[in-house]
């Protein structure tokens, strides 16, 4: 998939609504789904063992998705005790939102105050296919590069709708 075919976002006053093409809507379902999916299996409701025997692959995806905040053991864990459960149990509740918010016609509405649940599911979203040091590139002919770059290039419009002034970064 290179660039979405349609993919608009207008700001109003205290929304913003986001045109869909066709062929975004079950691309942007299937993976925001996926990353819910992912997050749901890393609650720590999830036995050790369990987590444990969860494929390698799909560990390595769960620390793509939350890497250690120290390379230090004991601090990463800290962390990952204090505030990880709060920022999986957030973004697990945006995808939700964001999921939802997308209609049958391609149509989503969102209100501008909460438009951030769009940016960082589309974010983390990207992480599913690259690491998060790859923006991706909707030219390549490798597909995980190329759904990595139309997720990245459609944060670009959600983050450039909202502040215009944005539009002159150079994204890489």
């Amino acid at each position: 998939m290179t660039e979405p075919s349609e993919f608009d976002v207008v700001v109003g006053e205290n929304q913003v609504l986001i045109k869909l093409g066709e062929d975004v809507v079950p691309v942007l379902r299937s993976g925001i789904g996926a990353l819910a999916a992912y997050i749901d299996h890393a609650q720590p409701k999830r036995g050790l063992l369990e987590r444990r025997r969860f494929e390698r692959t799909q560990r390595a995806l769960l620390a793509r998705l939350f890497p250690s905040v120290s390379d230090y053991a004991p601090l990463a864990e800290e962390f990952d005790v204090r505030w990880g459960e709060h920022l999986r149990t957030g973004l697990f509740a945006a995808c939700h939102r964001v999921l939802a918010s997308i209609t049958d016609d391609g149509t989503a509405t969102y209100p501008l105050d909460a438009v951030d649940d769009w940016i960082r599911v589309l974010g983390q979203t990207r992480m599913l296919w690259m690491h998060r040091s790859s923006a991706g590139d909707v030219e390549s002919e490798d597909l995980r590069l190329r759904t990595a770059g139309v997720y990245t290039w459609m944060q670009q419009q959600v983050i450039v709708a909202v502040r215009p002034e944005l539009a002159e970064v150079a994204w890489t």
